[in-house]
């Protein structure tokens, strides 16, 4: 990039070497960050209430068909939720002004994502497969703990999801060291002009 001169005399201007998105492509990668996360939410509530129905006598009958369906829902709307919530978080931090590692609740929320998928999968995912495959031949077959396990990392998940929900929404805490020394570059070239 060549620097330009804006005016005859000023000091050539150095163009940032940072994209950002034009506002109509930023509501379009916000809108659809927000339709993936209130998916991967709503497959969070609807894998917690499957869950609850599992463990009740109401749904002893119900009971396979209820962890298969937690399975299914596991397939096709958490790993794809959380994936596409991942994408656009980082598309929408690399490429506005909050960055992805410029402020503390950008970095917490990405944090926190990662953490949810793995969670999802070492723990959620597993513990359904399992109650599946103790339920599948035996609607009163005793799985101990397990109807609880799957109940309790639905809830986890819930309060991560609400917890990233509520940085993105308060914005907390200062900035990063990345975030501090980039803002004050922004400031000299400012006050250089």
């Amino acid at each position: 990039m060549t620097p330009q001169r804006t005016r005859a005399g000023d000091r050539p201007r150095r163009r940032s070497l940072t994209w950002q998105m034009k506002p109509g492509t930023r509501k379009a990668w916000l809108i659809a960050h927000v339709v993936v996360s209130v998916g991967w939410f709503g497959g969070a509530w609807a894998m917690l209430m499957m869950g609850v129905v599992a463990l009740t006598n109401v749904g002893r009958e119900l009971r396979p068909a209820a962890y298969e369906m937690m399975h299914i829902a596991d397939t096709v709307i958490m790993i794809p939720g959380s994936l596409g919530a991942l994408i656009t978080g980082l598309v929408l931090g690399l490429y506005t002004k909050w960055r992805v590692l410029h402020h503390w609740w950008v970095v917490t929320k990405l944090l926190l994502t990662i953490g949810a998928m793995v969670f999802a999968y070492v723990y959620v995912a597993q513990n359904v497969k399992s109650a599946l495959a103790a339920t599948e031949h035996d609607l009163d077959a005793d799985i101990g703990r397990l109807a609880e396990s799957v109940i309790a990392g639905s809830v986890v998940m819930m309060v991560v999801l609400i917890v990233t929900t509520l940085l993105s929404v308060v914005k907390p805490w200062n900035r990063t060291g990345w975030g501090r020394r980039a803002q004050q570059r922004r400031r000299e070239a400012v006050s250089a002009r």
